[in-house]
């Protein structure tokens, strides 16, 4: 938790949240139309604020208490061109992925994280500097979502989903590479080409674009599988992230088991050493959607 034991939301939290939330009657909380929203998020995506609004523990709160919420949860609340959509203060940094199904997750120029860093070129200037922080774990919030409420949720870990980003990194330079070798520029994106035709007026743009297979189909052992009519809550978190959470918190998500949440210790396949496994805690729930 980059040095950070208690962060003042965590995925703990969320859980309690949104679990407290949607088992009032017809799974109310889980709605995309019915999402509060303050000036702040006046203008963001259903799924994005509902996610949100999910960290911030205000699924069910008036509009006019969200902008607290939200300031007192997060220090970056996102832009359109770079990861991530929200940073909680003194915690993870969080990225949104919203689809209609279970297919591979559009990562666009930034390949997979197990962390975020500071010092990372592609994030914005204000995401770097809106709190002190040099990394933070990186969670991935993914929505299978219909026009009305979110069908299922998977929170990720972005440290048992994805590799170090050296095994990323050493890909992204040696295409690079090739790129100056052929005559190109090197760039942030990847490269490009310039003056390529007679007038030298077209240039050539390459960009690297990344993606992640679906927890879903990644896990597919070890999560509660898609059903109609049921919201379906996968929850994947690595055990020494788990456990150092606050005691109170962990106690608050397994006391939900009389509402039917399970919390479990697997071991999954590790994401960056072949042929091993590690210790990770699912916490899987289901309700009818009425």
């Amino acid at each position: 938790m980059s040095g950070i034991t208690h962060p003042p939301t965590s995925i703990p939290k969320a859980i309690s949240e949104l679990v407290r939330i949607a088992s009032i009657g017809g799974g109310r909380g889980i709605s995309l139309t019915a999402q509060p929203r303050g000036s702040l998020g006046a203008t963001g995506k259903p799924f994005e604020l509902f996610a949100k609004n999910m960290f911030a523990g205000c699924l069910a709160a008036l509009a006019s208490h969200v902008d607290d919420a939200w300031n007192r949860a997060f220090s970056w609340l996102g832009s359109l061109n770079a990861p991530p959509d929200f940073m909680i203060r003194g915690g993870d940094a969080v990225e949104v992925k919203q689809q209609e199904g279970v297919g591979q997750i559009a990562l666009n120029s930034s390949p997979p994280k197990q962390k975020l860093k500071s010092d990372d070129p592609r994030i914005e200037e204000g995401c770097r500097t809106c709190e002190q922080w040099k990394e933070k774990d990186f969670i991935y919030c993914i929505g299978k979502t219909n026009e009305e409420y979110v069908e299922a949720l998977w929170l990720v870990d972005g440290g048992v989903i994805a590799d170090s980003a050296d095994t990323y990194d050493v890909i992204f330079d040696k295409l690079s590479l090739t790129i100056t070798s052929l005559g190109g520029q090197p760039t942030n994106e990847l490269g490009r080409f310039n003056e390529v035709d007679t007038l030298k007026t077209g240039s050539l743009r390459v960009r690297g674009m990344w993606s992640l297979e679906h927890p879903a189909r990644t896990f597919e052992k070890y999560l509660i599988p898609v059903a109609d009519g049921q919201f379906v809550l996968n929850v994947l978190v690595s055990a020494p992230k788990w456990d150092a959470y606050p005691p109170d918190e962990t106690r608050a998500v397994s006391d939900l088991s009389a509402l039917g949440v399970v919390v479990s210790r697997v071991q999954i396949p590790s994401s960056s050493v072949s042929s091993t496994t590690r210790e990770a805690v699912h916490i899987g729930w289901t309700i009818k959607v009425i």
